[in-house]
């Protein structure tokens, strides 16, 4: 009976690695095909520098994207990239954020790529950036956390 068996259990474990291949393939292109529209799914950080500085400089930072991206993706977007692209064990950090009352939580239509106006605006920068930062800060009346 063992050699009848055998053959069976080959074709068993094929079907699995064969579904699972299926599997992967189908994740792969569905990552593939939403690259193109990754706007859509996510929100896109946009960075305006306050002044030129070659070793980094403050920055008014703020995201923008599709249908899915509202106030608050907008916010994880903003903090996201705050604590990946300043590191307060080089030195310290300084930001502030300011809402935009007059967006609505879901603010994105997608019309015409016309992405509207953003619900956040962040202004950041490093320790020597402070009074930069401050001053953008201030003109918004807005709170000055640091890192």
């Amino acid at each position: 009976m063992a050699p009848h068996q055998a053959p069976n259990r080959v074709f068993i474990l094929l079907q699995y690695v064969f579904g699972a291949l299926v599997l992967i393939a189908a994740v792969e292109y569905f990552k593939y095909k939403t690259r193109i529209s990754y706007e859509w799914f996510h929100c896109t950080p946009q960075y305006e520098e306050l002044f030129s500085r070659p070793e980094g400089a403050p920055l008014k930072l703020w995201a923008v994207g599709g249908q899915s991206c509202d106030k608050r993706g907008e916010l994880k977007t903003i903090m996201k990239r705050i604590t990946m692209d300043y590191d307060p064990n080089k030195e310290p950090v300084k930001f502030c954020v300011v809402e935009d009352t007059e967006v609505n939580s879901i603010h994105y239509p997608n019309e015409n790529e016309n992405k509207g106006l953003p619900g956040y605006v962040s202004f950041v920068g490093y320790e020597r950036d402070s009074k930069i930062v401050e001053e953008a800060c201030a003109s918004y009346g807005a709170t000055i956390f640091n890192l």
